[in-house]
């Protein structure tokens, strides 16, 4: 439902009518009304071009011991429209939730380096990448079909968990946002634990 209804909004003006709809309601209300004084601020509700609401990204950069539940279910919703997150079960999404950091990078910004150990792994919300086997991602650029990551892809998992030293180079194609699984915290929540434990289920049922 939440993908039919992301479809349906960026094929259709329903979300410019229903902001400016909202907007025009707020502006007219009586001087003694309620939107006269307003408890919460618009800004933090509202998505632009497809980027995530700055209350959620508020929410990623406090430490994750920090998030009530409600912001971990806020979050958990949100990565729910990436397709990889979906991949992952339902207690191990929570706990993703509940660590995830924000992070933006602009064009040609370098995210992972060939040769690095492991130390994060990636969603991507919004942008694009390209993998490349130069150090500083350059070939990226004057490559005619570079490999590329897309929305709703992760990478950098692998090198995480067995730690390992990266075996390409992440560089942003354009403005890019990721959604950011520290090495620290996905051991200090046992999330290898959860995750053996799924992959185990999942060749039990396959068998």
């Amino acid at each position: 439902m939440t993908r039919f209804c992301r479809y349906f909004m960026s094929r259709s003006n329903y979300r410019q009518f229903m902001e400016f709809n909202f907007r025009e309601t707020i502006t007219n209300q009586p001087a003694g009304g309620t939107g006269k004084n307003l408890v919460f601020d618009l800004n933090h509700f509202k998505g632009k071009e497809d980027r995530i609401p700055v209350l959620l990204v508020e929410i990623m950069r406090k430490c994750p011991e920090e998030r009530s539940e409600s912001e971990v279910l806020l979050v958990h919703n949100m990565l729910s429209s990436v397709s990889m997150f979906r991949r992952y079960s339902g207690t191990l999404q929570l706990l993703l939730a509940r660590v995830v950091r924000y992070q933006r990078l602009e064009r040609r910004r370098v995210v992972i380096k060939k040769g690095h150990w492991g130390h994060s792994f990636y969603f991507v919300f919004s942008g694009l990448l390209a993998v490349t086997k130069d150090n500083d991602g350059s070939s990226a650029f004057v490559d005619k079909e570079p490999i590329l990551i897309k929305k709703g892809m992760s990478f950098g998992d692998v090198a995480l968990i067995k730690t390992l030293r990266r075996n390409a180079t992440v560089v942003c194609m354009e403005e890019t946002e990721l959604m950011v699984v520290d090495k620290e915290d996905f051991f200090a929540n046992k999330m290898d634990v959860e995750l053996k434990r799924e992959f185990d289920y999942r060749f039990r049922f396959f068998r």
